[in-house]
């Protein structure tokens, strides 16, 4: 087995437009096996330098397959931090490229969350909004950003709001 199809084998794949948020990680984990440590060791520590003894993957979906490379989504839990990270692959299983695409995280008071939306050109529409602990959210101070897959697997980030 290629070290892409040991990869792609723990990602189901889905059908585009799809939503990315914590309101569905438990129907992205209900569809998928678990990562197995072996896995966590040779593959997503490679990937996430960053991570601890503490830190949860847990893998959500891949998208339709693309001509020069494959795309894999997983959730990425640590201390006060939890993101849904796009990973694109070449077709030997080696890292194109990596963004978070969708997170929480919670700094002092201030909760971030961020909710994405994949669509079928690989265009990713993401929303962000802060509130602090105990306010209601006012989802007017949102902002609005968009992401894109290119063909060569790069994941762009334009900094223009959609507005």
């Amino acid at each position: 087995m290629s070290k892409l199809d040991k990869i792609l084998h723990y990602f189901p794949e889905t059908e585009l437009p799809i939503i990315v948020s914590e309101d569905y990680l438990s129907d992205y984990e209900t569809n998928a096996d678990p990562f197995p440590q072996v896995f966590i060791d040779e593959v997503l520590l490679e990937w996430e330098k960053d991570a601890d003894e503490f830190t949860e993957f847990i893998p959500c979906f891949r998208l339709p397959k693309e001509e020069k490379f494959n795309t894999v989504v997983y959730w990425k839990g640590a201390l006060l931090r939890y993101d849904f990270i796009m990973v694109t692959l070449d077709k030997n299983g080696e890292l194109i490229n990596k963004k978070s695409i969708a997170s929480t995280i919670v700094n002092d008071n201030v909760i971030k969350k961020s909710v994405a939306s994949i669509e079928p050109d690989l265009i990713i529409n993401i929303i962000a909004g802060q509130t602090l602990d105990g306010e209601e959210y006012d989802a007017s101070m949102s902002k609005a950003f968009a992401m894109e897959v290119l063909p060569t697997g790069e994941i762009i980030f334009a900094l223009d709001t959609l507005n």
